[in-house]
């Protein structure tokens, strides 16, 4: 009662100001809920998959940088998809009419897309082989995918990425796709592609093979994220940041400590702000109590 109390009394007093800013994402993943249900439901190639758990496996290398995301549907139109710099869609199974040919006009006009595993399998035959309707665009060909066993992986292995790979593996057959990283390993598939990039008119599109571990993704998003000037901030772990925008070109950081410890940091992009609960002004350290915010508006 004592939090929920304390947390109206902090709304009272910044409400007004806060209320109506936005979050202003340059990333975007899809969720659709057909492939959702393929997923859940699937007996083949294995069991072992959860479609949030493949969505918050993306995510997670985006919240780690503070990275803003929305999440959209697949049949997202191509006017707003272009207003994302990146467009992520894990385990897109389905891919219904039209979003094909929209994803090929969003990377052909600039656009960055990542998708990979399980992507265009439906769960019909598909004229041409996997990634179906993506094929031309991914510029791969999947032949078959081999399923891991529970706790199995498998080495990837490339200039920027070593990691490891679960639950299946693709074998990728490029088709005018880069190779950015292998399988290792002694199975069939070893030295086969487990992450490819298609130059793709003025765009890129990013094939994943196999799920990576955390490490992993984080190692393969980084360099995207530093090409495309996604203004990642680090922050220690647990700690999150968002920013607003506001009226009159107002900007509000949202700092959140979701651990049960005291965090300190430092970030030059805050100092000069006011913290709009205590009214301090940040210079350079902000301490943050265990599950503490801090709203700091910036100009």
């Amino acid at each position: 009662f004592k939090e929920t109390a304390a947390l109206g009394g902090e709304l009272d007093r910044i409400g007004k100001r806060i209320i109506g800013s936005e979050i202003r994402a340059k990333v975007a993943i899809m969720f659709d809920w057909q492939s959702y249900w393929s997923l859940e439901g699937c007996v083949g190639p294995t069991a072992g998959f959860s479609c949030p758990n493949e969505v918050h496996r993306f995510y997670r290398a985006f919240w780690r940088r503070n990275v803003p995301v929305d999440i959209i549907e697949s049949t997202t139109p191509l006017d707003k998809l272009k207003q994302y710099d990146l467009v992520v869609a894990p385990a897109l199974i389905t891919v219904l009419p039209g979003v094909a040919e929209t994803l090929e006009s969003y990377v052909s006009e600039g656009g960055s897309f990542i998708t990979g595993y399980m992507a265009g399998i439906h769960d019909l035959v598909v004229p041409g082989g996997y990634p179906g309707k993506l094929r031309d665009l991914m510029g791969v060909w999947v032949e078959e995918i081999d399923a891991l066993a529970p706790d199995e992986t498998i080495e990837v292995h490339g200039d920027a990425v070593d990691a490891k790979g679960e639950i299946v593996a693709s074998i990728i057959h490029r088709e005018g796709a880069e190779r950015l990283a292998t399988y290792g390993g002694d199975e069939f598939y070893a030295g086969h592609s487990a992450l490819t990039v298609n130059a793709y008119g003025k765009g890129k599109a990013y094939f994943v093979g196999t799920p990576l571990d955390e490490t992993g993704m984080s190692a393969f998003m980084a360099p995207i994220i530093k090409e495309l000037d996604l203004k990642s901030l680090d922050t220690p772990e647990d700690v999150s940041l968002s920013v607003r925008y506001g009226d009159g070109g107002t900007r509000y950081a949202f700092l959140i400590n979701n651990s049960a410890a005291d965090k300190r940091l430092c970030l030059s992009e805050l100092n000069g702000g006011t913290e709009l609960l205590t009214g301090t002004v940040i210079n350079d350290l902000i301490e943050l109590k265990p599950y503490g915010v801090d709203v700091i508006a910036l100009r």
